[in-house]
């Protein structure tokens, strides 16, 4: 089997195998134009879950709202945090993705980045929150920004324990691998990571439980960067044992 990033329908496929979408109060951070926000919203089969998009780009919330008023009745249970997530309420210092001709106004991905000493184009100053002051009660928590996971874990982990399971995107930096997987474990959560069988390459997402000393080095690339530098991502969901 081989870890992968896979399209949105079989990231939610693997969503509804794992994690609990039942009366839950679900937290999507880095909830970009609000796709999986709307299947959280959708998702239950019984008792309606509870939705907070937390998005810090306008342009982003605009589709959020768009996809709200055409859900009937979700108005009443999914909301929008205007804000980014981090380990402390500031502000952070936002770089903003391009779209393929450039053009940063049509940019739906940001990541929160050091301040330097004057503002480039590409960057924006936002509004930031804990998971803490932001929803205190979730039970499920999504996060997707881009590097940023580790600082806001760090702070997250032991405030918010009614939090039943975690689906995060772990992106490789210099942090070992090894150490955020022990920081779950230690607090009570079995670590499954999302990949596909080499046999079956667009097949759906295949479950596997993330050894205790997994690293970087350890995962394919998956993408080069024009200066030479890899990319590496490992999709996890960290579930109460």
């Amino acid at each position: 089997m081989i870890l992968v990033v896979t399209p949105l329908e079989l990231q939610s496929r693997w969503y509804q195998e794992l994690l609990p979408l039942d009366g839950e109060v679900i937290v999507d951070v880095g909830a970009n134009v609000g796709e999986l926000s709307r299947f959280f919203a959708t998702a239950s089969s019984r008792e309606p879950n509870r939705v907070l998009s937390v998005e810090p780009l306008v342009e982003n919330i605009v589709e959020i709202q768009a996809k709200i008023a055409a859900l009937p009745g979700a108005s009443e249970r999914w909301t929008i945090a205007p804000v980014a997530v981090s380990s402390r309420d500031h502000k952070v210092r936002l770089r903003l993705g391009r779209s393929d001709d450039g053009d940063m106004t049509t940019a739906h991905n940001s990541v929160v980045i050091e301040r330097s000493a004057a503002r480039a184009a590409d960057e924006r100053e936002v509004e930031a929150r804990t998971l803490r002051a932001l929803c205190p009660d979730a039970t499920v928590i999504k996060l997707d920004i881009e590097g940023h996971e580790y600082a806001v874990l760090d702070q997250a982990l032991d405030e918010l324990g009614s939090v039943k399971a975690w689906a995060i995107e772990l992106h490789m930096t210099d942090r070992r691998l090894s150490d955020t997987i022990a920081a779950l474990r230690s607090r009570g959560f079995r670590v499954f990571g999302a990949g596909r069988r080499r046999s079956d390459p667009n097949g759906p997402w295949v479950t596997a439980e993330v050894p205790p000393n997994l690293e970087w080095a350890n995962l394919p690339v998956a993408a080069t960067h024009h200066d030479g530098s890899v990319f590496k991502m490992l999709h996890v969901v960290a579930r109460r044992a």
